[in-house]
Order: structure tokens, then sequence, then C-alpha cells
């Protein structure tokens, strides 16, 4: 008989205070998040908790299940992520318990999902063990990560120097950050990662992440939007997750303005309020594979912030669909290239 048990949900004031506490608790392991990810369209979170026998948490993961294409496709469309790693208690029976855990996730998602990826925050710990024991494979991942304790001054000499002549030519050019954590700031936001994501040619998350995420999070001061104006008109939003020490860059995107640069403030912005609020962290949200060349990696690092390999987990519960997938999603991307490019050609025409 186990030591422990396992349960879905436990009194979230019993499990507040696990995260709170664990030196690697995030916002992402809240039961405030999985609401979040439970009002959100194809988005399914599986929360999963290791109680000792006195009713103490061993350890606990967050999954989410992010379906990309409807029914019948389902099976084939979606993956489990962890936007974090698991935490649990760092002795014996704490990995003990994690191993369970994430035998009882693969177990419930070989079927739902093509494969799962982890996205630590912090750098590999205990948890490596217990998923490399469970056939999880490490993999290189990069971020920029900022310590928001130094001195105001030193934040602001760290970037690099068109960084800071690129937002002193924006601000007196009129161009202002306005918070706007509101129903009016997610439309907003939506909007411009709608532009990028498009750009990019990556699937954006549903609206209703940003207004579950506004509704739920935002009474508990965790969640910040702001929007850069230009001539009196919205050019770029962001929003960010704060919880404990962290500032976490979430989401965001632009219009593209020659004569701005909304990203520069905007990334400057958030830097400085978390300096200002207390924050020690401000963490960017990823920096791509180091094997590959990745743009938004080369802007973030302007920022010189520190440069951080926490890397990436990931198991494969079906090969030969998510290959199937792959392609099909690759046929998809160059089909609305083609589309897009013939718009594009319609419209210049005109």
């Amino acid at each position: 008989m186990k030591p422990f048990a396992i349960v879905q949900d436990v009194d979230h004031a019993l499990w507040n205070s696990f995260v709170a506490e664990h030196p690697k608790g995030c916002i992402f392991h809240t039961p405030y998040m999985v609401e979040v990810f439970r009002a959100t369209r194809r988005h399914e979170p599986l929360s999963l908790i290791a109680l000792d026998a006195k009713g103490e948490i061993l350890a606990l993961l967050v999954a989410v299940r992010v379906q990309t294409l409807p029914d019948p496709l389902g099976s084939i469309s979606s993956r489990s992520i962890w936007y974090a790693e698991p935490i649990c208690r760092e002795d014996a029976m704490g990995i003990e318990a994690l191993t369970a855990l994430i035998r009882l996730h693969d177990k419930k998602m070989r079927h739902q999902a093509l494969f799962t990826e982890i996205r630590p925050i912090w750098n590999n710990g205990v948890e490596r063990s217990a998923l490399e024991r469970c056939g999880y494979t490490y993999m290189e991942y990069l971020n920029f990560v900022t310590d928001l304790s130094q001195p105001a001054d030193q934040l602001w000499n760290n970037m690099i120097k068109s960084v800071r002549a690129d937002i002193r030519r924006s601000k007196k050019r009129g161009l202002q950050i306005k918070e706007m954590t509101s129903p009016e700031g997610v439309d907003l936001l939506y909007h411009f990662c709608s532009l990028s994501y498009d750009r990019s040619k990556v699937p954006l998350a549903d609206i209703s992440l940003f207004y579950a995420a506004l509704d739920i999070l935002q009474p508990h001061d965790m969640l910040k939007i702001f929007v850069a104006y230009y001539e009196d008109k919205p050019i770029a939003a962001d929003v960010m997750l704060v919880y404990k020490q962290m500032v976490f860059a979430w989401y965001g995107g632009l219009e593209r303005i020659k004569a701005a640069f909304p990203v520069e403030c905007l990334t400057w912005h958030e830097i400085e309020w978390g300096h200002q609020n207390g924050y020690t962290h401000y963490d960017f949200g990823g920096a791509g594979w180091p094997d590959e060349p990745y743009g938004v990696r080369d802007f973030k690092a302007k920022f010189r912030g520190e440069l951080v390999n926490y890397g990436r987990y990931r198991k494969v519960f079906a090969p030969r669909k998510l290959a199937l997938a792959t392609r099909a999603y690759e046929l998809r991307q160059s089909i609305m290239e083609r589309y897009r490019a013939a718009r594009s050609a319609q419209v210049s025409s005109t």
C-alpha cells in the first residue's frame, strides 16, 4: 500500500499554501490558473496532487490538454502542456509521489494527446529524476530572466544603447503606455496578438483564455495588461502574470508602425513596473531552441537579462500520429501562406 493518496483537488487554502511556500511554486501551479484553463475553449486542465497520511501535499502537477482542431480530430490535434515543471517535497517520498503522479498523467493522456511538453520556469532539480524515470526526454531550451532587484538606473543602462535610444525617441514622439486591465484591454490585446501570431503563422489561444484570466486573476492582482498608444491610437499590447516575486511576460502583439517602437517601450515599462512594485524577477517567457535561429531571442537579448537554459521535457505517446499531424500542420501553414500572398497581391492591385 502506497504511503500517499492521489487526488485531483484539495482545499484551495492548502493548495495555495503549498505553492506559495515551495521555492519553485509559480502561478501556473495555482488553482486560479486551473480555473482559467478550465474556462478556456479547447483547453482541459488536469491537476494531480499526492497527499501523505496527514493530508499534507507531497507533490503536485498541473497539465493542460490543448486541442487545436474540433472533434472528431481532437485525438490527432491535442497535446498536454505543463506550463511549469511539477513540484514536490524534496525528499525520497516526495520524489516517489511525483513519479506516481507523472505515471498517472501519462496513463490518462496516452490516448488523448499526441505528446506531453513540460516548460520549466526554474533550473533542474529533483523533479528531473522523476521525469526521466517515467521516460521523459530533456532538451535544451533558452530563456532570459532579468534581476529586478538591481537599481533602476542599472536596469536602464543594462539595455543596449540602441534600445534606450528607441525608447527615448518613441516617448518624444508621444508614445504612451497605459494600464488597461479591463475587458477593453483584453479586446485590444487579442487584436494585436492576432496580428502578430498571424504574421508568425502560429496558432493563438481562443480569446476566452484572456477573458477568463481577467475574471479570475485580476481580483487577486495577478494580471496586468498594458497598451501602447501612438498619436492617440492603440498600436500594441502586452499581458503579464504576476505572482510571488515573479513578473511573467505572457502574451503580446503589435501593429507595425515605422515611427514608433512599442514593444521596446512596453518591455521596459514592465521591467520598470516590476522593479517599482518590489518584484525580483522578470521572466521573458522563452527564447527558443539554442541550435535554431530565432528573431525573438535576438530582440529579447537587447535587454541584457541573464541567458538561462532551463530546458524542456517531452514524451511522445503516438509517434506515427504526431508525424501525420506535423505534416498536416505544415501543409495547412503552406496553404494559408499562399492565401495571404494572393490576398495581399489582390489588395495591392486595387
